[in-house]
């Protein structure tokens, strides 16, 4: 399984550092893969222990301990509008469940409830996952191209594949063929409860690298990229893999450089919340918050972007696909 690297610049030098914490901090982390991969995930801010000196490996995750995860994992910051019947305004989770709502993780169920307190199946999360990470399909619009779709025949390694709900056939089949995920003693698992050092293993098969820390950064290699701040400079990428700019960068903004990326370009952040005088759709002035700029420059097959006010220049990018979101501002030009 792929280890996770956590990516910082130090002194503003040109650096590319893989850290690796040896495991020891928890008297019950485990031996092995799942130990490695629980422990990346707390260098990597998705899991704390659940005390000083326990992580709770094998306990179950629940909805509402997922959606805090996510969130932390994508820096998000914006809240949804949408509210659900079981979720009340000073439960801990209120927050997380709101801002996971917003990135499209979660709905809720056909009563419009989260059920926060109910454990989440594999299935669940592979669902959940295929929405953040961009693994899921979408069609061109005005063109008979599904983009990111995957032959259900990933799923045939699978002996317990015929125990995948129908509704979540798409989430397994996305995170097996565009996400890597190998299983676990060759099953998905899916009506089972993923434990906390099940998902770690998870997230380890998905993201090579996180950033963290503004600064110049090159020879990342073909990885999956997560950027989790601004002012972060990448040059010379060559991934066939997603990168993902989070929810995290900021009014600093990102520039990708001289770079080929041929999965999916997904950018979420970039907001500047501060405000300007704008114009609205319909003529009139008004405040709103203003773009920051995201820059990519070179190949990509597949750029969206998931949120409003972003403004990407792509004016010196090659890009086969493109799907923008209501407000936000693009310069592009199409291959």
């Amino acid at each position: 399984m792929k280890k996770i690297k956590i990516i910082s610049i130090i002194s503003a030098a040109l650096l590319t550092i893989g850290m690796s914490v040896t495991a020891g901090a928890f008297n019950d982390m485990p031996d092995g893969e799942m130990g490695k991969a629980l422990q990346n995930a707390v260098d990597a801010g998705l899991i704390n222990g659940v005390t000083d000196d326990t992580i709770a490996p094998y306990d179950n995750i629940t909805r509402a301990q997922m959606a805090a995860i996510i969130t932390r994992a994508f820096s998000a910051t914006e809240k949804s509008d949408k509210a659900f019947n079981d979720i009340s305004a000073d439960a801990w989770y209120a927050d997380v469940v709101s801002k996971s709502a917003y990135m499209g993780a979660f709905e809720g169920d056909d009563n419009n409830n989260f059920n926060p307190e109910n454990n989440i199946t594999f299935q669940e999360t592979y669902l959940v996952l295929s929405r953040v990470f961009g693994f899921d399909a979408y069609k061109v619009s005005g063109r008979n191209i599904m983009l990111g779709d995957c032959d259900i025949a990933v799923l045939d390694a699978f002996a317990d594949k015929n125990a995948i709900a129908p509704w979540a056939v798409n989430g397994a089949k996305y995170i097996v063929g565009n996400g890597g995920w190998t299983g676990i003693d060759g099953k998905l698992k899916p009506t089972d409860y993923i434990t906390r050092g099940e998902f770690a293993m998870l997230m380890d098969s998905i993201v090579d690298v996180y950033i963290d820390k503004p600064g110049t950064y090159k020879d990342l290699g073909d990885k999956l990229i997560m950027v989790r701040c601004g002012g972060v400079i990448i040059d010379g990428l060559k991934s066939n893999h997603n990168l993902i700019l989070t929810y995290g960068v900021n009014e600093d903004g990102c520039d990708i450089r001289n770079s080929i990326v041929n999965g999916v370009t997904l950018i979420l952040g970039g907001v500047d919340k501060t405000p300007v005088e704008g114009v609205a759709d319909d003529g009139t002035t008004k405040l709103r918050p203003d773009e920051a700029l995201i820059r990519i420059h070179g190949n990509y097959y597949d750029v969206r972007v998931n949120t409003p006010y972003v403004y990407l220049d792509a004016s010196k990018a090659k890009v086969q696909y493109y799907k923008g979101a209501k407000n936000s501002l693009v310069s592009i030009t199409m291959q």
